[in-house]
């Protein structure tokens, strides 16, 4: 496997940058699932990790079947995709910590590609005989060659590169990690505003642990954003949104809970008297922050629209993490 620091999980870098392949050939199990360690990379740019990560067929199988092409095909709303998302054992993405004889590296970037049998992808096609079906990717097939994956199983590769903290470790003895299992985002109630909610009460259970939580809403706020500074020239913007600033009984970590808006935003469009807003032909987006009207409680922010909305729809999300997170330390093969 030619691996190269300065290069993602696809294609080839410069021949300066290519990294010494040392066989780490370790397999563990994370609760139930297996990651196999196969190799990792070192040279004077930086250094690289490679993971397998083993995806059973009658998992994705039996999310195929909950989750059929039209179905996939119909979904609309950022919670529709949040659920598939939750469903979908492919998607179970994860951060790795990396030391090298005890050294942490620092992390540069992560690229990931999947591998799945014939059985599953004709499963996950609407018409096997399209030529708009899908295929495993050539560099997918070119890890299951290089490390010997199972051909009957489903796979989740990545590749972690990182740069060196101080000299390099050209020739370590020990692979030290830990893996953190990314959170997966669960809706758990919807409620609604207009303009006065004034310490109006939502309760709402935790999807996991059963706890009940109780928000508190203090006040609720339309305000209008100008864009005029900042954009592209031409394209005029969403400027009005509703301000939420609430509370939550008993207290959960802000990474662990949020509120969102149900809907999407308006598209930005072309500013010509001719256009109608969301006729703009790219992508463009426009980050803004709300100032928090009761600065000491939480805030949530409605999506962007061309005119006033007298109503927000929202739903309460939870980030659950699916797995606690495993350390492992290995010898290095050099």
């Amino acid at each position: 496997m030619d691996v190269y620091h300065d290069h993602n999980i696809w294609g080839k870098g410069k021949p300066e940058t290519r990294l010494s392949a040392l066989p780490v050939k370790y397999t563990f199990l994370w609760e139930e699932q297996e990651i196999f360690i196969p190799a990792v990379y070192t040279g004077k740019a930086g250094a690289a990790l490679d993971v397998c990560a083993k995806i059973p067929v009658e998992d994705m199988a039996a999310f195929l079947k909950k989750w059929d092409y039209e179905r996939r095909m119909s979904l609309k709303t950022p919670e529709e995709f949040e659920q598939i998302d939750a469903h979908n054992p492919g998607s179970r993405e994860f951060a790795v910590e990396i030391c090298l004889d005890d050294t942490p590296l620092v992390h540069r970037m992560s690229s990931s590609l999947r591998w799945y049998p014939e059985t599953v992808i004709r499963m996950g096609n609407a018409d096997p005989a399209s030529e708009d079906r899908f295929e495993n990717d050539k560099y997918a097939e070119e890890w299951m060659e290089a490390y010997g994956c199972d051909r009957e199983c489903c796979w989740y590769f990545e590749r972690l590169s990182c740069h060196w903290d101080k000299e390099p470790i050209l020739s370590p003895h020990k692979l030290s990690l830990t893996f953190q299992a990314n959170p997966i985002s669960v809706t758990s109630g919807h409620f609604s505003t207009g303009l006065s909610c004034n310490g109006e009460t939502v309760k709402t259970v935790h999807p996991i642990t059963g706890q009940e939580y109780i928000l508190t809403l203090h006040r609720c706020e339309q305000i209008r954003n100008s864009f005029a500074e900042i954009g592209a020239k031409g394209i005029i913007y969403p400027e009005y949104c509703q301000i939420l600033s609430y509370s939550i009984a008993p207290e959960i970590h802000r990474s662990l809970f949020d509120i969102r808006d149900c809907a999407e935003g308006d598209h930005p469009g072309m500013g010509d008297a001719q256009e109608q807003p969301g006729g703009s032909d790219g992508p463009t987006a426009v980050f803004m922050t709300g100032k928090n009207t009761v600065p000491d409680k939480r805030m949530a922010v409605s999506s962007l629209h061309f005119e006033p909305v007298p109503e927000v729809h929202w739903r309460m999300v939870f980030q659950i993490k699916p797995k606690e997170d495993v350390e492992v330390s290995v010898p290095v093969k050099t």
